[in-house]
């Protein structure tokens, strides 16, 4: 018996290729059609001269709890010998015929996505990588109206344009009417069928979502799943480990987005692309940070009595105007999330793990690199008297703690009522030096002061670990993030 294993590479940089709303919804339906339909399809054809091999192992069967339950059943896949066929990854156990397969799903993916890298492995020995093809466009000569790479040999209608296009690009914006007539199979369109999304009206373009306001770019992933699976496990005990985790991914997002949608009108958010654990959302900036917190209480909940590993999340939200380019929007939340899994590495043995968020908000027309901007902005003072002007990343939870976001959040409520003169004022202090922050914060008037203190900052500063730290500007950022782009807002927040 041979062991079959396709893995998809650069995933993001092909999905984000052409940045329109429409095609990347429509890429990830193609994906999500290869990976779960076509391919163990094709593994299941034994005319072709390949046979699969059953499991003779016992998976776990589809949970009851899995609002994906009929489209997610390890144990019904493993029978015909399929073993994964989620998050950009297929592997199937052949009786014979494995390089005839291989040879077969090779031309299927060049054909059905066009672009996107992968590999191929055979008992964990690399049998081929794809290579770059030849256009097979038609002869004429005008580039494609949306990418600029391709020539435009068709068009398609999106509102009021009619743009030539390239082959790829009308793949991809076919494949996302799917998605809206709910026969898309990716997992993103079969969970927003779900939800509240399915009676919703879904913006076409990146503008329709904000209208007026700025977008959130959500990159979600969970924190150490990789060492909490432990080595040396049985293909059931892994795939009993992956299965449970991606339910749970499920079920909290399913609810996040129904806590977050209205029963009516347009959607406030769309799903990109959801794996096991990992997750890509853009959606409208007010409803980013309470989304992510609704997201990781549900987590939370769902594993209140459980035991063993416990999923958490690590998450980056950049926060942009729409014409921001998408793939940096996606470059920056991919940093972000890095550096709150960082944090979450970083958590004392022992010590419970949680889910950790980083966020950026940039009202410029292209956003810096978050770690080179905040050793320039959020770095003042040096030796004993370091200070630093944000606490990010923070822990997600914890309702009545300032040192996290749903803490802010809850703060930033509180604090809407308040003069916004007197909070930027405060702020821009506080890299003005210690003595000076600390005037200005005794200065206030004595309704700003307690408007404050009700939400748990008396003093500017407290010290953590032989370092200065405030939670001022995180939480007059968040303050201020529904009133971006409404014209109340004319100073970049959070770039002190």
């Amino acid at each position: 018996m041979n062991r079959v294993h396709i893995e998809f590479q650069r995933v993001q940089t092909w999905l984000f290729a052409v940045p329109r709303l429409r095609a990347m919804v429509g890429a990830n339906a193609l994906l999500g059609k290869a990976l779960r339909v076509d391919l163990p399809k094709l593994a299941r054809e034994k005319e072709h001269g390949w046979a699969l091999a059953p499991s003779t192992e016992q998976y776990p069967a589809a949970d009851k709890d899995d609002p994906l339950k009929d489209h997610d059943d390890p144990s019904a896949d493993a029978k015909d010998g399929i073993f994964s066929r989620d998050g950009g990854h297929f592997e199937a156990q052949f009786e014979h015929g494995a390089e005839a397969f291989a040879d077969a799903a090779e031309l299927l993916l060049h054909t059905s996505l066009p672009g996107l890298r992968f590999r191929i492995s055979i008992d964990n020995k690399e049998r081929t990588r794809s290579q770059v093809h030849l256009s097979t466009e038609l002869p004429v000569f005008a580039p494609c109206e949306w990418t600029g790479r391709g020539l435009a040999s068709a068009i398609i209608e999106q509102g009021d344009e009619r743009p030539g296009v390239s082959l790829d690009v009308k793949q991809r914006h076919e494949a996302a009417l799917g998605t809206e007539t709910g026969t898309a199979v990716d997992i993103a369109s079969l969970l927003s069928a779900k939800t509240k999304l399915q009676k919703l009206g879904r913006a076409q373009e990146l503008k329709d979502l904000v209208g007026n306001g700025y977008l959130a770019f959500i990159h979600a992933d969970g924190n150490g799943v990789g060492s909490g699976l432990g080595k040396d496990k049985t293909d059931w005990e892994r795939a009993k480990f992956f299965h449970r985790n991606r339910v749970l991914m499920r079920r909290a997002l399913q609810k996040a987005i129904d806590v977050h949608c209205p029963d009516t009108g347009r959607a406030p958010l769309v799903l990109l692309m959801l794996g096991g654990d990992d997750l890509l959302l853009v959606a409208r900036a007010e409803i980013a940070l309470p989304f992510v917190v609704t997201l990781c209480e549900e987590l939370e909940a769902l594993q209140k009595n459980s035991s063993g590993f416990k999923l958490t999340l690590g998450v980056g939200v950049a926060i942009a105007k729409h014409t921001v380019p998408i793939h940096r929007l996606n470059m920056i939340a991919g940093q972000l999330a890095s550096s709150a899994k960082r944090r979450f590495r970083g958590l004392p043995e022992g010590e419970e793990k949680r889910s950790v968020v980083d966020w950026d908000v940039s009202s410029t027309a292209w956003i810096d690199d978050p770690d080179e901007m905040r050793r320039r902005d959020w770095l003042r003072g040096s030796s004993n008297d370091l200070r630093v002007l944000s606490q990010r990343p923070i822990d997600v939870l914890g309702e009545t703690r300032i040192d996290s976001l749903q803490g802010l959040l809850h703060g930033a409520c509180k604090l809407t009522d308040t003069p916004r003169s007197q909070r930027r004022y405060l702020v821009e202090q506080l890299s003005r030096g210690h003595t000076l922050s600390e005037l200005a914060f005794a200065e206030l008037p004595q309704e700003m002061k307690g408007a404050l203190a009700e939400v748990g900052v008396k003093e500017p500063w407290r010290r953590v670990d032989n370092v200065w730290i405030t939670a001022l500007l995180d939480l007059v950022e968040i303050t201020e993030i529904d009133q971006l782009g409404s014209g109340k807002v004319h100073k970049e927040v959070g770039h002190v």
